[in-house]
């Protein structure tokens, strides 16, 4: 379980604050969240263990991940 006021989901923005508004730029972010987010709405989400493995380099190891595809357009 999540440790309290820890969301599960990110916006694009919180991504990029995240990962680093100086390394991430938007047009990236907006194609990370495409590409493994989730969509509600309008709202392009993305998935905490997503960004958990991006900062540590593992996201080939969680694309194996059964249940977890990466799409593409």
């Amino acid at each position: 379980m999540n440790a309290p006021g820890r969301a599960r989901l990110l916006t694009v923005a919180e991504l990029r604050e995240v990962l680093g508004p100086d390394k991430v730029g938007r047009d990236l972010a907006y194609a990370l969240a495409r590409r493994y987010g989730v969509r509600l709405g309008k709202r392009l989400l993305v998935p905490s263990r997503v960004v958990e493995a991006l900062l540590e380099g593992r996201l080939e190891e969680l694309e194996k991940t059964p249940g977890v595809e990466a799409r593409g357009r």
